[in-house]
This record gives C-alpha cells, sequence and structure tokens, in this order.
C-alpha cells in the first residue's frame, strides 16, 4: 500500500519536542514501553512547543492528530489552543515499538550508535519479542496517513509524532 497524493492538502508533519532526559535512579516495577509511552516534555521542549504552536503556519490548521504517548499529546496541546481545536489521537502514529531490549542487544551490530532504529532499518522485518520491525511500524503509519488524506481532503492537518516512525515512513517514500 502506497501513500495516497492529495492536491490541496496540507499535512504538517512534527516531532515531538525535547524531552526530559532521566539519568537517575528508576525504582519502579513498569516496563520500559510503559516508561515509553509516558515520557514527558523537559521544560525547554514545553518551551519548543509554545513557541511551535505561534508559527503563523500552524495558526489555520484545520484538524490535530497526534500520538497517543505523552510527550506528543503535550506538544500537540499548545497548536490545539491556539486553533480552538480538540487533540485527535490514533495509535498509529505512535513510536514503534522496540518489544524486548535484550533481544535487540543481541541483534545490533553497531551498540556504540545506541540507535536501534537505523540498526532496524538494514532488516526492515526483523522484531523483538513483544517488539515491531520497521516494515510492521511502515504499515500502521501508512494505514493512517492514507485515511486522513481520504477524510481530509483540502484541509491543513498537523500531525505530531515520533522520529523513529517517521523516520521509517519517510525511508519507504523517498
Amino acid at each position: 500500500m502506497e501513500l495516497l497524493k492529495m492536491e490541496n492538502t496540507i499535512i504538517y508533519l512534527i516531532r515531538h519536542a525535547e524531552t526530559v532526559v532521566e539519568n537517575g535512579i528508576r525504582n519502579t516495577n513498569e516496563e520500559t514501553q510503559i516508561i515509553n509511552e509516558k515520557e514527558i516534555l523537559s521544560v525547554y521542549g514545553e518551551e519548543q512547543s509554545k513557541k511551535l504552536s505561534e508559527n503563523t503556519e500552524l495558526k489555520n490548521v484545520d484538524v490535530i492528530w497526534s500520538s497517543s504517548y505523552t510527550r506528543a499529546k503535550a506538544t500537540a496541546k499548545y497548536i490545539a489552543n491556539t486553533n480552538n481545536l480538540p487533540i485527535n489521537l490514533d495509535s498509529n502514529l505512535n513510536e514503534r515499538k522496540l518489544g524486548n531490549l535484550k533481544e535487540l542487544g543481541k541483534f545490533m551490530k553497531d551498540k556504540s550508535t545506541r540507535d536501534p532504529s537505523q540498526e532496524q532499518l538494514l532488516d526492515r522485518n526483523y522484531k523483538t519479542s513483544d517488539g515491531e520491525s520497521a516494515e510492521d511500524t511502515r504499515k500502521r503509519m501508512n494505514i493512517f496517513f492514507n485515511r486522513i488524506l481520504k477524510e481530509y481532503e483540502e484541509n491543513k492537518i498537523a500531525v505530531v509524532s515520533h522520529r523513529g516512525s517517521d523516520k521509517i515512513l519517510f525511508i519507504k517514500l523517498v
């Protein structure tokens, strides 16, 4: 399935703002995936989001879509406030699920990069238990964009997502 092309439709694809770096002790029973989903914006990230919402292009959007992750919603809330619009959530915009990090560590050939999404682009079908492959991510992102291109033809659409999933989408497009 390829991404649809529509004339007079504008999509602003926005990566969430900067998040808090947590290097302290993490005394929690939460799984890595849950921690990832709940990650919050830093003070600077909040400032970035506010400044982004003041961008002239984003002052007249017709609809706002966001990943269901906390950091994406926190970025989208400023655009929503500026435009007096609700934030629509779609899990198809969520970051790629890495799954079992021990398995992923064994898969990664270049551990110095600490970028599993880069490694998974070499093998687009590789996934760990409880994780997604790059191809799985690309398919769900395509499902989302094909749907909104049909539903919101001739509209300005703000979409707040994540670097990992956006990168996978764009590599297929170019």
